[in-house]
């Protein structure tokens, strides 16, 4: 998965618009320096920007490529007659050059796919989509599992993308790894226990009197929530799925600050 960058795209587009709006046959060379100067970096922008595109775009590139050599010719030419004026030649093959570019974009584009993802309630969706870690403290993020932190970072993906089924699935995962951490923390061991399911985690964090406030918590979520990715024929709705990444949050800062009591 790759950002795309509609900035480029649109000052690309206006800055060649620009170009060809003011250039002139005849035109002396500093106005002409100035106005190829325009699009130039705009074109090696597109160009790097859309190279893991190189697929879908690949006639479009090489189009704005030939159009970015076309302006580095004159460029460098210039310096060899400062006299020199823009020529018809010049200018024909300028025009040709954005007339190819145009046409490829418009066939192109209909290979790039990108689409607008739209916000989740409160969340950043940037933060959704990068780190969904980062909604807790770095105090919080310390004591969580390399598993948890794997795990809430795909259910934020999840979240954004609205795979809410793939987001419960995730976000209880993240749970039940700092479950078996903070159990651990307690007893001074690993888990040693044949059997592993949430109900039996929530069961020995009772024997070992972890706060009500918690185990409730995480009963609350096995009963009501959790089924929804053990059973094939449940499904998590758009609407659930922030409600569960919630519920999930708040038992996990929970039973963090119980485990840094403990450390």
């Amino acid at each position: 998965m790759k950002e795309t960058n509609l900035n480029i795209f649109y000052h690309l587009g206006a800055s060649i618009e620009y170009m060809f709006a003011n250039i002139s046959i005849g035109m002396d060379v500093g106005a002409l320096i100035l106005e190829l100067s325009g699009p130039k970096p705009w074109l090696e922008e597109f160009i790097k920007e859309t190279e893991p595109l190189d697929l879908a775009l690949k006639n479009t590139r090489a189009a704005a490529q030939k159009l970015l050599n076309k302006i580095y010719d004159i460029m460098e030419d210039i310096p060899r007659d400062w006299e020199r004026k823009m020529n018809q030649g010049e200018m024909l093959s300028l025009h040709d050059l954005k007339h190819k570019f145009l046409t490829e974009f418009e066939h192109d584009h209909r290979n790039l796919d990108v689409f607008a993802v739209t916000p989740k309630g409160i969340y950043s969706t940037r933060q959704l989509i990068e780190n969904a870690e980062n909604s807790f403290s770095e105090k919080v993020r310390s004591v969580l599992p390399p598993q948890s932190i794997a795990d809430l970072r795909a259910a934020g993906k999840c979240l954004a993308f609205e795979i809410p089924t793939a987001c419960a699935f995730h976000v209880c995962r993240a749970t039940e790894a700092l479950m078996l951490k903070y159990y651990e923390v307690l007893v001074g061991h690993s888990w040693t226990f044949k059997k592993k399911d949430w109900k039996i985690y929530v069961e020995q964090l009772s024997v070992e009197k972890a706060p009500k406030s918690i185990t409730n918590r995480l009963d609350e979520i096995r009963e009501m929530d959790r089924n929804a990715y053990i059973h094939p024929d449940i499904n998590v709705t758009l609407e659930e799925a922030p409600i569960l990444f919630e519920l999930c949050k708040g038992v996990i800062f929970q039973m963090a600050q119980e485990i840094q009591k403990k450390i």
